[in-house]
């Protein structure tokens, strides 16, 4: 499965970071507290899950085979895909430390990753389908700041939150027989959120600025249900329990007020 690289992005942060550190007394400039007030943002992205294993126990009903009390272990694999994020924060006009300016911020992002593989149970089978991911998180941010006239600053921050996804995973078996899903990974479930930040803001104006981001982002909790959906049937075969874990890479534009 093709895997996005990130190197660049990094890169680019290790650069920046370079561009803003202190020398003599560059750093001693213009040490007045920072502006307080509220910002908003936007910025799009690409977004990387990482192959993720649904685990379980099948309890058959109906016409759906299997064994009760077997294990029901289906592994999906996704390829990459576009993300979008908004955000709305409050920077405090205060410096911690000398350097660290801290934000609170609200943020709302999508991300729909399709299925490029899978197995059940180390399996033989045809994966298809895609899983949906609306995620609400609350967290902090920190601006590193050297100087008041300095035009790139590095932030870091993280959040948690919650996260609404929807699995619409199909397969069937490469038996020769099969040619349609057979068994579906489906429904919709709220888990955890954590996240974590590190990126690069680029002053354009005294209110706008370009941003340049990656995001680490752990979604827990989640429960889906194995069904048999072969021959017009939708008979449930397992509960199955997982995670979904993301890096992302993001580029946008944030107004300050």
């Amino acid at each position: 499965m093709a895997r996005p690289t990130l190197s660049l992005v990094l890169l680019a942060l290790t650069a920046g970071s370079a561009v803003v550190m202190p020398t003599g007394a560059s750093a001693q400039d213009n040490r007045d507290a920072p502006e307080s007030g509220f910002y908003v943002g936007a910025k799009i992205g690409v977004t990387s899950p990482s192959d993720e294993t649904f685990d379980g126990v099948q309890a058959p009903e109906g016409a759906s085979p299997g064994a009760a009390g077997a294990p029901a272990v289906v592994s999906a694999e996704f390829d990459e895909d576009v993300t979008f994020a908004g955000t709305v924060g409050y920077r405090f006009g205060t410096r911690f430390l000398g350097v660290f300016e801290p934000s609170i911020e609200v943020e709302y992002s999508y991300a729909s990753a399709d299925i490029s593989g899978g197995n059940f149970n180390g399996g033989d089978q045809t994966f298809g389908g895609d899983v949906d991911v609306n995620t609400f998180t609350i967290g902090y941010r920190s601006d590193i700041r050297w100087s008041d006239t300095q035009r790139i600053v590095p932030f870091t921050g993280g959040a948690i939150g919650v996260a609404d996804v929807d699995s619409n995973i199909s397969y069937f078996p490469n038996n020769g027989v099969a040619t349609a899903p057979t068994f579906a990974l489906t429904g919709s479930d709220t888990g955890f959120v954590t996240q974590s930040n590190v990126g690069l803001s680029f002053q354009l104006t005294d209110q706008i600025d370009l941003e340049t981001s990656v995001r680490y982002q752990r979604i827990t909790g989640l429960d889906f249900e194995r069904r048999f959906v072969g021959g017009g049937n939708n008979d449930f075969n397992a509960d199955l329990s997982g995670s979904l874990e993301t890096v992302s890479g993001f580029a946008g534009l944030r107004y300050r007020f």
